[in-house]
């Protein structure tokens, strides 16, 4: 008999043992509870435009709700940032500020942290800036790297390398679903297959499926986009036109009928976003269903487009060969901002999402504002809905989301 007893505890060891290596690491969606949200205050000699009022908003925003980490590279632009934030209402209580050699400003990017609920690791992508090496000054300095790194040596995160080029933003996940740009995928990582990246994806990530779109719009390509506009973007980022609303629903960006003609640009995107939303709207969930497709109508190009005539400096300053060979000095070129609705951060108790219209704006603009805040509310009813002018963020070539990265509550 008692041998029966010996056989019948191995095999619950046996057991429990097995299930506990059934554990796997994945990406959280977005709306699992965080344990803090990274962003930055770092310094950007390369940037156009002042967006340091806009960040520290952001700051601000998210201090209210959650713990917010802020990676900063500048003594004397955080110690201004701080008193700013003061006089911004931030709950300073929640706020760590960490000191890092680290240049970008896009968190949501170069930082990725993958749960098994009691231990929280960062996922490790190589980085290639943006898959335009030319464009962003050599890709100089790995930033991804330097953050895990001294991430790792300070608070001592494991590392879990895939051997990727890719960045947060360019993946948009679900409990069991992963959105990503083919084109991405295929333009970082040449020598892959998609097949290849795609088992990856699904094995770090923790998910069952990626649904694929084809097409990434112009309004996100870095430099040259069409016609004579130019502009910054990050080359095929997903969460710039789609995200999940939860398991079962995705918000697709379109561009009006009204809006399409107004411009060589927004007549491109139109087709590519149509594209899109085709192919969202035949994608299944793992069960076999088909996904609730929310829309929501990009804001209008046009009215945030600044004419400019291409100079010398900007020709060789700014211009990636590919581009040089479309433009020349002298041109007429229109600068766009890298703006849409779907860039929003979602977080503990709030989303924190763009509102674009301002007085003297066509009232048709003021109802997208109103509509995104509509479909932020019946998806997130228990959360607020905190809505800032986020264009000055958008001229960088990204948005709210876009300098917000996550990291998974653990138990």
């Amino acid at each position: 008999m008692k041998y029966i007893f010996i056989i019948i505890g191995l095999l619950i060891i046996s057991c429990k043992t097995s299930q506990k290596e059934e554990i796997k690491f994945t990406y959280p969606p977005e709306w699992e509870p965080h344990e803090a949200i990274w962003t930055d205050f770092n310094y950007e000699r390369y940037n156009s435009t002042p967006d340091e009022e806009t960040r520290l908003a952001l700051i601000a925003n998210l201090s209210r709700y959650v713990k917010t980490k802020v990676v900063f590279d500048n003594d004397s632009l955080m110690t201004v940032g701080k008193h700013r934030l003061k006089e911004l209402n931030a709950n300073l209580d929640s706020i760590e500020f960490i000191g890092l050699p680290y240049q970008s400003s896009w968190m949501r990017d170069p930082l990725m942290f993958i749960t098994d609920g009691k231990e929280n690791k960062i996922l490790d992508f190589e980085w290639s800036c943006y898959g335009n090496t030319e464009a962003y000054g050599g890709c100089e300095g790995d930033f991804r790297r330097i953050l895990s790194n001294t991430l790792q040596g300070l608070y001592g995160y494991e590392k879990d390398s895939t051997g990727l080029f890719f960045e947060g933003g360019a993946l948009e996940v679900s409990s069991n679903t992963i959105l990503a740009y083919k084109a991405l995928a295929n333009q970082r990582n040449p020598n892959r297959s998609l097949e290849e990246v795609e088992q990856i994806l699904l094995e770090k990530l923790g998910k069952a499926q990626i649904i694929w779109l084809d097409e990434f719009p112009a309004i996100d390509q870095p430099l040259f986009k069409v016609d004579n506009f130019i502009g910054n973007g990050a080359n095929g980022h997903i969460d710039v036109t789609t995200r999940f609303l939860n398991d079962t629903t995705i918000l697709a960006t379109i561009i009006s009928e009204k809006d399409k003609d107004k411009n060589a640009l927004l007549n491109h995107d139109y087709r590519v976003l149509q594209k899109g939303l085709e192919q969202l709207k035949k994608a299944k969930q793992p069960n076999g269903h088909p996904y609730h497709i929310e829309t929501i109508e990009a804001p209008d190009y046009s009215l945030y487009d600044f004419p400019w005539v291409m100079t010398e400096d900007l020709y060789h300053g700014i211009l990636d060969e590919a581009s040089r060979e479309k433009i020349v000095v002298g041109d007429s070129v229109v600068w766009v901002p890298a703006l849409e609705y779907a860039n929003f951060t979602i977080t503990n108790g709030v989303v924190i999402a763009s509102e674009y219209w301002k007085e003297g704006m066509p009232q048709s603009e003021k109802k997208k504002d109103q509509k995104l805040r509509e479909i932020l509310e019946k998806y997130f009813p228990n959360q607020d809905i905190v809505t800032m002018d986020a264009l000055p963020i958008n001229w960088g070539g990204g948005g709210v989301h876009c300098r917000t990265q996550q990291e998974p509550k653990i138990n």
